[in-house]
């Protein structure tokens, strides 16, 4: 079995991420000589590879809702600095009020993105369950 380099390796973890099914890479991958048993041993590296950027990327949430706390911050004072007179006088004032906006849109999807790792699939109480015939 010969050694597979890290670079296809990396190119075909991703093409999964970007849509491609398990049985395409496959085709692929009989199509070029590969045997049966590089390719399961391939598919099962890029596999964990895959799971482990999915993994990661539900980490980010809490990153995103810094950076969003962090803009807003600073175009809130921007902003209350504007309408006082104080700074940027000659811009538009969307121009002036965007990065308090663009902070919030940020501070929204990090929570999203959070939420969206952290909640559990919830599980019915079932058919049976729902009305109980004693109480």
């Amino acid at each position: 079995m010969s050694k597979i380099p890290e670079s296809r390796i990396a190119d075909l973890v991703w093409e999964k991420i970007h849509g491609k099914s398990y049985s395409e890479i496959r085709g692929e991958l009989a199509k070029s000589g590969m045997s049966p048993s590089e390719i399961r041993t391939l598919i099962r590296q890029v596999d964990e590879r895959v799971l482990g950027e999915t993994a990661k990327q539900g980490d980010r949430g809490p990153t995103w809702s810094r950076v969003g706390l962090i803009l807003a911050v600073i175009g809130l004072i921007l902003s209350i600095a504007y309408n006082a007179g104080i700074v940027l006088n000659n811009f538009p004032a969307l121009l002036i009020y965007s990065p308090f906006l663009a902070g919030i849109l940020f501070m929204f999807y990090g929570r999203t993105v959070q939420r969206k790792r952290n909640t559990p699939e919830e599980k019915g109480t079932g058919a049976i369950r729902k009305k109980r015939p004693y109480t």
